[in-house]
C-alpha cells in the first residue's frame, strides 16, 4: 500500500511504467526516486569505504594487530545478525524510505563522535569496539530497507539492471572513498578523516529525504514479529533456490580473509603508507564498478547460476595470487578483479533472493540475505586470526581454496544452482 500522503509531483516518473524505451539501465535511471536512491547510496558507499580504510588503520595503530583489525572490522555483522531479522520485520510494516532517512542520520552521529575521541586523544579500541558495534546496530534496520525499496521503485522486472546499476554507480564512491581516506589520512590524521565522513552523510540524509516512495505491506491486525519471522524462515527453508543461495553466502565466511590483510601488506610488505592503502582498496572499487555497470547494461541475465558460478571463479584464485604478490601494481590488478567477482555475486545474490521471495516476505527474506551476507565481514575476523596464526598465504590458500571447490561441488551435483533463473 502507498501512504495517503505521498504525493507524485508533477512531470515526475514515479513508476516503472513511465520509465519508458531503450536498455534497461537507461529505464531506469529515468525513474526520480531511483536516481535520488542512487545519489543517496553512492554519499553512503563513499563514507562507508572512507570509515573502512580510515578505522583499519586506526585499529592497526592502536593495537598493532592484524586480529584486531579484523575484530573492528568484523564486529558490526554481530550486532547485524543479532538484529537483522527484526529490521525485515521493520522493514515490511513501515515506510523503508523513512527507515532509512533515521539509519542515516544515526551512522553519521556515530563517526562524528568517533572523531571527536580522537581529536580529543581519548580514543581507545574498546571505544572503536563498541562504535562499530552501533553502526551495526543501525545497519542492520537500514539494510533489509535499503534491498527492498530497489524494487519497490523500479518494479520486479527491472530488478537486476536496477541492482547491478545501484550497485555500480554507488562504487563510484567506493572508488573515491578509500583513495581520498588513504590520502587524507596521510596529510592530515585520523580525526579530520572521521568528521569529513559525517559531512558527507548530509548530502545522502537530504537524497533519501527526497525520495517519495513510501510503500509497505499490509498485514493482518493479529500478526507479530515473532510470528512474521518464523513464517520467513520456514519458507526459506522449503525453497530450494533460497537453499542454495544461503548456503553459497555461507562460504563468505572464508571469502573476507583478504580484508584484514590488505592494510598490513600496504604497510610492510608492499611498503605503500596509506595512500597506497588507499589505491589498492580503490582498485577494488574500480573493479566493482565495471563488473556492476557490465551486468546494468547487460540487463535481465538469464543463467544467473552460471553468473554466480563465475563471479567465484574470478574471487577466490585472485584472493590467493594477492597473498603471494610483493609487487603494488600486480597486487593492484588483483583487487581489480576481485572487485569485478564481487560485483557480480552481490548483484545476482540480491537479485535470485528477492525473485524467489513472495511480496509478504520480501521484507523478511532480504533480512536473511542480510544475515548470510554478514558472514563474509565475520570473515574480517577469522581472517586476521588465521593470517597471524598461520600467515597470510596459508590463511588465503586454505580460505578462498576451501570455498571454490566446495562452489565447485555445488554446482555440479546441483540442479537447481545450474539452472537458477
Amino acid at each position: 500500500m502507498i501512504d495517503a500522503e505521498t504525493q507524485h509531483a508533477p512531470g515526475q516518473a514515479m513508476t516503472p511504467g513511465e520509465s519508458g524505451g531503450g536498455p534497461a539501465a537507461v529505464q531506469v535511471l529515468r525513474i526520480v526516486d531511483f536516481r535520488y536512491l542512487f545519489v543517496a547510496n553512492m554519499m553512503m558507499f563513499m563514507a562507508f569505504q572512507m570509515r573502512n580504510v580510515v578505522q583499519s588503520w586506526l585499529a592497526l595503530e592502536l593495537t598493532d594487530s592484524q586480529a584486531w583489525v579484523g575484530v573492528i572490522n568484523g564486529s558490526p555483522a554481530v550486532a547485524i545478525i543479532l538484529l537483522g531479522l527484526i529490521g525485515g520485520v521493520a522493514s515490511d510494516r513501515w515506510p523503508k524510505r523513512d527507515i532509512l532517512l533515521w539509519v542515516r542520520l544515526g551512522l553519521g552521529l556515530v563517526n562524528f563522535v568517533v572523531g571527536y575521541l580522537v581529536m580529543i586523544d581519548a580514543i581507545s579500541i574498546w571505544h572503536l569496539l563498541f562504535l562499530s558495534l552501533a553502526q551495526g546496530g543501525a545497519i542492520a534496520f537500514g539494510m533489509p530497507a535499503s534491498q527492498t525499496i530497489v524494487q519497490d521503485i523500479v518494479g520486479r522486472d527491472r530488478l537486476l539492471s536496477a541492482v547491478s546499476l545501484n550497485q555500480s554507480l554507488s562504487t563510484v564512491g567506493g572508488i573515491a572513498g578509500p583513495a581520498a581516506g588513504g590520502a587524507l589520512l596521510g596529510l592530515f590524521g585520523v580525526a579530520p578523516v572521521y568528521f569529513v565522513i559525517t559531512a558527507i552523510y548530509v548530502p545522502a540524509i537530504y537524497a533519501t529525504w527526497r525520495i517519495k516512495t513510501r510503500t509497505r505491506v499490509e498485514r493482518p491486525p493479529n500478526s507479530n514479529a515473532i510470528a512474521d519471522i518464523k513464517e520467513a524462515l520456514v519458507y526459506v527453508r522449503s525453497s530450494p533456490p533460497l537453499r542454495i543461495l544461503v548456503a553459497l553466502n555461507t562460504l563468505g565466511l572464508i571469502a573476507g580473509f583478504i580484508f584484514p590483510i590488505i592494510p598490513l601488506y600496504a604497510r610492510d610488505v608492499l611498503k605503500v603508507g596509506e595512500s597506497g592503502f588507499g589505491i589498492l582498496m580503490a582498485a577494488f572499487g574500480v573493479g566493482a564498478l565495471v563488473g556492476g555497470l557490465g551486468l546494468a547494461f547487460v540487463g535481465n541475465v538469464k543463467h544467473k547460476g552460471w553468473l554466480l558460478m563465475l563471479a567465484v571463479v574470478i574471487g577466490d584464485p585472485t584472493s590467493i595470487l594477492f597473498g603471494f604478490s610483493r609487487d603494488f601494481y600486480f597486487s593492484t590488478f588483483l583487487l581489480f578483479l576481485f572487485g569485478v567477482g564481487a560485483a557480480f555475486y552481490i548483484s545476482t545474490v540480491s537479485t535470485l533472493f528477492q525473485t524467489y521471495a513472495p511480496e509478504h516476505l520480501r521484507g523478511k527474506i532480504m533480512a536473511v540475505f542480510g544475515l548470510t551476507l554478514q558472514l563474509f565481514p565475520l570473515g574480517w575476523m577469522l581472517g586476521g586470526f588465521a593470517a597471524e596464526t598461520l600467515g597470510s598465504e596459508t590463511a588465503l590458500v586454505l580460505g578462498n581454496g576451501f570455498s571454490i571447490v566446495v562452489t565447485l561441488v555445488m554446482f555440479a551435483r546441483s540442479k537447481t544452482f545450474r539452472e537458477l533463473t
